[in-house]
């Protein structure tokens, strides 16, 4: 295994990995210190298989998160993608209504329409931000 490789993964690969290897290392830890005859509690569910079954949880809520964060990372792409060809498509259709006289007018009517835009998109934006939050 190349281990340069793992540096370069994403942190939510990361994540995912980690938390899956560490409830295994508990059980075979707990198997181990069973194994060897080490009292774990008194009533012998034992401190490793209670940290073991509520680190269960905790992975299904790390990947819950994830999901979120991928599923808002994607329509904020998919967001910026569609204003983007709506931009150009504006672009195109003011060069084709634009007469040589018209350029001041054009001009000023674009500005009105990409700062709209920008009003909405910093409004999505900010409602994206909330979500991940």
């Amino acid at each position: 295994m190349d281990f340069k490789t793992i540096r370069n993964f994403h942190w939510i690969t990361k994540a995912v990995i980690i938390l899956t290897a560490f409830p295994f290392v508990l059980i075979l830890v707990a198997l181990v210190a069973d194994m060897l005859g080490i009292p774990n509690s008194s009533q012998g569910a034992g401190l490793v298989m209670y940290l073991t079954f509520l680190l269960m949880y905790v992975f299904l809520v790390v990947l819950v998160i994830i999901l979120i964060y991928t599923v808002v990372t994607r329509i904020k792409a998919w967001i910026e993608k569609y204003l983007d060809a709506m931009l150009a498509k504006l672009d195109m259709l003011a060069e084709r209504k634009a007469g040589p006289g018209d350029a001041g007018v054009t001009l000023a009517v674009m500005n009105g329409k990409v700062e709209r835009m920008e009003k909405k998109l910093e409004n999505i934006e900010r409602i994206l931000e909330n979500v991940t939050e």
